[in-house]
């Protein structure tokens, strides 16, 4: 039987945390599997629907949660989530660790933290190794500053090396500097030239309709939870931005008492591949192991599903 005709157990489910209701799919193709806390990206962009669409098989080895976090499609409520914090979502991800652990019955989980995701995963591990058997970093975050700064010099390059001079002129009419979180200008510039640069979500065949309609396509969600994601998406970037830019994950989290897995693509320009390597080349633990993705983009995890599930298999699941 082929991987993807395996019959894969759904679960969803909601967990309150200070009476408010944070949402779940859990997965898996054998619930008594290794349990899996996957953190998304964004601030509040929930992966699960574009993870479904890929039809990456991670379920066959894991039981995989997909947790929105505070403030997220199916965890948004405006009367109810209050202020989103840094500190206030680490703190949402110990309880619903705790509540997996427990519904599973395992002593440690296995925790995946995508792009902003690895931010939230890295303090997370970090601050609290006894939970959790290895921490696994997606698109890894490093120093946000930093990586944003290689990413507009990446976008400028790009432009001059194609001979577009519209879009040279359009990048350059930006200026970068520490307030570029705030700046409409260099927000524009993202969405309309990163992808189409191949430094965005995957390097080819993909753009910010793609990622939307992924998600208001997705069965699994409630017409509410659907028109709750752009609300997330923008309430969670105004909330966590500020706090997000001046973030360095190498201060955060510099220590880690279990195996740590970094995988990165090198055309990555969300969270830059310098950044990713210096955040590993920095931190301690007591093994870590760092997994170029030569043609890979942001999305390393889904544009070589089969390199990233032999790491898994092999690597990952010895821990």
């Amino acid at each position: 039987m082929k991987a993807e005709e395996k019959n894969v157990d759904f679960l969803k489910e909601y967990v309150d945390i200070d009476g408010h209701k944070n949402g779940l799919f859990i997965e898996s193709v054998d619930f008594n599997n290794p349990v899996l806390l996957f953190l998304h990206g964004g601030p509040g962009f929930p992966q699960y629907a574009s993870i479904k669409q890929s039809g990456l098989t991670w379920t066959d080895d894991f039981t995989v949660c997909y947790w929105e976090q505070r403030g997220t499609g199916m965890s948004y409520n405006a009367s109810t989530q209050g202020e989103l914090t840094l500190e206030r979502i680490v703190s949402d991800i110990l309880i619903i660790t705790n509540y997996l652990m427990e519904k599973f019955d395992k002593r440690k989980i296995y925790i995946c933290g995508y792009s902003f995701g690895s931010l939230l995963g890295s303090i997370v591990v970090s601050r609290y190794p006894q939970y959790f058997q290895a921490y696994i970093g997606v698109g890894q975050f490093g120093r946000h500053f930093e990586s944003n700064k290689h990413t507009y010099e990446f976008l400028l390059e790009t432009a001059i090396k194609r001979g577009d001079k519209k879009a040279e002129k359009d990048i350059r009419s930006v200026t970068f500097d520490a307030d570029f979180y705030k700046n409409q200008g260099y927000r524009r510039i993202l969405g309309r030239y990163l992808n189409k640069f191949g430094g965005g979500a995957v390097r080819t065949g993909y753009s910010n309709w793609q990622g939307m309609k992924d998600l208001f396509t997705c069965k699994q969600y409630s017409w509410k939870e659907r028109f709750n994601i752009p609300k997330g998406i923008f309430h969670s970037y105004d909330s966590l931005s500020e706090s997000v830019a001046k973030a360095d994950a190498t201060l955060l989290a510099p220590r880690f008492d279990v195996p740590v897995f970094i995988i990165h693509g090198v055309y990555d320009y969300q969270t830059s591949y310098k950044e990713a390597k210096r955040f590993y080349e920095k931190i301690e633990a007591p093994s870590k192991k760092f997994y170029t993705f030569e043609n890979a983009a942001h999305s390393p995890f889904l544009e070589d599903q089969e390199r990233f599930i032999q790491i898994l298999k092999t690597d990952i699941l010895s821990y």
